[in-house]
């Protein structure tokens, strides 16, 4: 029993060059199959040549020939098509060439025909006579074929060179923006578009974090936010791209971050106090909380006023004066730059357990709570008791003040706007909703893939995707608002939505302060050190817990005992 078999180009066979040629030609094809083979990509891959008498990449022995050809030119990116005195008597030549023009797009470049005998002009015929031919009579004739196919010599490839010079850096501090650039021979593009450049350090223990693949624009792919998470000796930054040769920089240090600045200068205030600071919005009053117990510190720096949490903080939120935190258990203290506080235990719905707070937002001092149970409250440091606002029956993710109105966004992803307690208007945004915050006219909510702008006058909703995924953490800081996802990445946007500034950090940190508007971030790492961020660069790390003002004219640093209150200047300039 015999089975017959017939060999034809696959659905994923395909070919990179096909040459059209006549048998009597075969010593012209070969050679320029082998000044082709010996050429590489744009991506930096060997090319697949189609020569119909190749053993490796021509039609298979045995084959149909004719079925197989049928297969192939489809198949093929380029083909090219030897003219000469003897191509055009050729029937299968003729069909090749054919074959080719119908494949061949209005923009061109698909059929390529290349003169190699000049006695062949006469006969070439009137369907392809239009189509410019490259004269293999021309001195340099092979690299306007290697142009055409999009194939480079593999020993002229594209060079890289980093345009920056890294002459040291700092664990922990971003480094200034770093410039990788590629230059190809003959003015020829030295990378596809769409190319990357990606970027490795030696030896790997130097641990480099932030975007290590970059696009390439034009011939240039920067790097914004590298940085180092540990100390080392000497490492290398290693720049590698499809079809080119690694480069690397020379070997420099990665050293420790300074000590911390003075703190026996004259003219800079320590508070004698351990814990996180939050500045109140005067920008010199602070609230320090140290595990539960939080405690006021007026703008003269004296201890004014204290109270008590009951779990873990999970809400904090700043209005005209006043600061607010709210815990797990649903207890909310409100607190003022001169050492007032106000401490309310939320009422838990009724027979329930768990009563946990939403989101929490500011209509001057006004505090409004909105609790996972849908319940809204009002705090105030003038009332001895909550006081209900209404009910959303869909639960609270976020909340927003909206002049004498609240936004609240609920945890079937609807947003509700109410007036005196009514609803007057809905739109459905997404399930995961993460935050939100009123500039101006506008209401902003952060969702788990998009970010929604409302216009409050005119009612029109304009939603974008999220530049970043995976997002672990969100802060609105005045005019721009920050995300960071997990592994580090991050993105500061307006009002408008736009994006103006990216960054990146350790993977897990997450914003917990800001200020001059969002340009500076404080960002909480996993070990819970904190790095202060400004413009989308780290300019100084602290392994202790650090904030700055809303109108980032102060920062608080923390050794451990006390907190230094100093300029971020100052801090970066020690740094």
């Amino acid at each position: 029993m015999t089975t017959e078999t017939t060999a034809t180009a696959s659905g994923t066979d395909h070919w990179d060059v096909f040459i059209s040629y006549a048998r009597e030609d075969y010593i012209h094809a070969k050679a320029l199959y082998d000044a082709l083979r010996a050429c590489v990509t744009a991506d930096g891959t060997a090319p697949k040549i189609y020569l119909d008498v190749s053993g490796t990449s021509g039609t298979p022995v045995g084959a149909d020939w004719q079925g197989f050809l049928e297969d192939a030119l489809p198949r093929s990116r380029r083909v090219v098509a030897l003219y000469s005195s003897t191509y055009f008597d050729k029937h299968v030549c003729q069909w090749e060439l054919h074959e080719a023009l119908k494949l061949n797009p209005p923009e061109g470049g698909r059929l390529i025909p290349l003169l190699i005998d000049t006695g062949a002009v006469a006969k070439v015929p009137y369907s392809v006579h239009r189509i410019n031919w490259i004269s293999a009579a021309r001195p340099h004739w092979i690299d306007e074929v290697y142009k055409a196919v999009g194939l480079r010599p593999a020993d002229t490839g594209t060079v890289l060179r980093f345009d920056t010079p890294v002459a040291g850096a700092v664990a922990g501090h971003t480094l200034p923006p770093l410039r990788v650039t590629g230059t190809a021979p003959n003015g020829m593009s030295p990378w596809p578009s769409g190319a990357t450049v990606t970027l490795t350090v030696e030896p790997p223990t130097a641990e480099l974090t932030g975007t290590l693949s970059a696009a390439a624009s034009g011939s240039t792919a920067v790097f914004g936010d590298l940085a180092f998470r540990a100390p080392a000796a000497e490492v290398r930054l290693v720049a590698t791209a499809p079809g080119c040769e690694p480069v690397r920089t020379p070997p420099f240090e990665v050293r420790a971050p300074d000590e911390q600045p003075s703190w026996d200068e004259p003219d800079r205030p320590v508070l004698t106090a351990r814990g996180h600071p939050v500045f109140f919005p005067d920008g010199r009053a602070l609230a320090v909380r140290d595990g539960r117990t939080l405690t006021v510190h007026t703008a003269e720096h004296e201890a004014a006023g204290t109270a008590e949490l009951r779990e873990r903080p999970r809400l904090w939120a700043r209005g005209e004066r006043c600061v607010a935190v709210a815990d797990w258990s649903g207890r909310v203290v409100l607190a003022a730059p001169d050492g007032r506080t106000r401490v309310v235990d939320l009422p838990a719905p009724h027979g329930g357990r768990l009563n946990v707070p939403g989101a929490l937002a500011f209509a001057g001092d006004v505090l409004y709570a909105g609790m996972w149970s849908g319940s809204v409250w009002s705090v105030s440091l003038d009332a001895e008791e909550p006081e209900p606002v209404l009910h959303h029956a869909a639960g609270v993710q976020v909340l927003a003040a909206d002049g004498p109105g609240l936004l609240v966004g609920g945890l079937d992803g609807r947003l509700t706007r109410y007036t005196d307690g009514r609803a007057d208007g809905e739109h459905l945004l997404e399930p995961v909703l993460l935050a939100a915050t009123r500039i101006r006219n506008f209401a902003l909510v952060v969702g788990e893939h998009q970010v929604y702008r409302l216009d409050l006058t005119g009612g029109r909703l304009l939603r974008v995707t999220q530049p970043v995924t995976a997002i672990t953490g969100t802060l609105p800081g005045g005019e721009l608002t920050a995300i960071v996802d997990a592994a580090g990445q991050g993105v500061c946007f307006d009002a408008e939505l736009a994006v103006r500034v990216g960054f990146g950090t350790v993977p897990g940190a997450r914003p917990v302060g800001s200020g001059a508007g969002g340009r500076l971030l404080v960002m909480e790492c996993p070990d819970g050190s904190h790095t202060l961020v400004r413009d989308g660069r780290t300019t100084y790390v602290s392994g202790f817990p650090m904030a700055v003002s809303p109108d980032g004219r102060r920062a608080a640093v923390s050794d451990g005992e006390r907190l230094l209150i100093l300029s971020p200047e100052e801090l970066e300039e020690s740094s």
